[in-house]
């Protein structure tokens, strides 16, 4: 059966696909996927090998994230954390090391079978510190200015309604706090003849914006301070517009 195009998709059927996908990633990581999954790509960017070597496989298997944001994340001891799209759990467990015990993560992830994951990962490593949640990043279980970081990894472009997204961090950080977070981004527009239909979706171009575009947006919806701390490309930005963008802004 042929695929919907994007166009035909409405933006419910598009987070049930993404829902979807990252189900069968958390249960079956080994599968053939359009975008790297696991250990060797978690390596290839950066993620500390005697760590993972430590960490039990669960955690590592299902990585899919843009990058890793943990040079760039920058905690301080007993802050409020929120990672969106926390997968797994892998970053979840080195914000969770670096707040110690007076602070605390809260994951969300839209598929239950990541959450349930992610929870047991938790359990088996000994880490106390953090409350994993089921959810959509358009609409967070959580009260106003309630974090003093909200961090992610690739969550945006999977996002239909990107504005709404960025609304909600901003509401839930409370006043001077920070987002620090990995997101594919373009350096031009792509042509739509590469924006066909889910595949390309989850190839993080699908529903990728252009750098300046995205940073616009988040000018809209109220944060400051924008900074691109950096940019690389690496095995999730298969496409040549691509990049993997590590960006930094504020709730003023």
């Amino acid at each position: 059966m042929n695929k919907k195009l994007l166009n035909e998709m409405t933006p419910d059927e598009i987070k049930e696909a993404v829902k979807g996908k990252y189900s069968s990633v958390a249960k079956e990581p080994t599968s053939a996927f359009n975008f790297p999954v696991g250990k060797a790509f978690a390596l290839k960017v950066g993620y500390p090998e005697e760590i993972l070597a430590a960490l039990p496989e669960a955690m590592y298997e299902s990585f899919t994230g843009a990058n890793n944001p943990q040079p760039f994340i920058q905690l301080k001891e007993g802050e409020m954390v929120l990672d969106l799209g926390c997968g797994a759990g892998l970053d979840i467990y080195f914000y969770a090391k670096a707040l110690k015990d007076n602070g605390k993560v809260y994951g969300l992830d839209i598929s239950e079978d990541m959450v349930s994951k992610a929870k047991s990962n938790m359990e088996a490593v000994g880490i106390k510190n953090t409350e994993i949640k089921c959810g959509h990043s358009d609409s967070l279980p959580f009260r106003d200015s309630f974090f003093d970081v909200v961090v992610s990894n690739g969550i945006y472009n999977l996002s239909p309604d990107k504005e709404k997204v960025m609304r909600e961090v901003f509401r839930v950080l409370r006043p001077g706090g920070r987002t620090v977070f990995c997101e594919i981004v373009l350096k031009a527009a792509l042509p739509e003849s590469v924006r066909k239909n889910i595949d390309d979706w989850f190839r993080c171009i699908g529903a990728a914006l252009v750098e300046n575009e995205f940073l616009a947006l988040m000018d809209k919806v109220g944060f400051k301070n924008i900074e691109v701390i950096s940019k690389i490309r690496n095995a999730r930005t298969g496409h040549e517009l691509a990049l993997c963008a590590n960006i930094r802004a504020y709730k003023p």
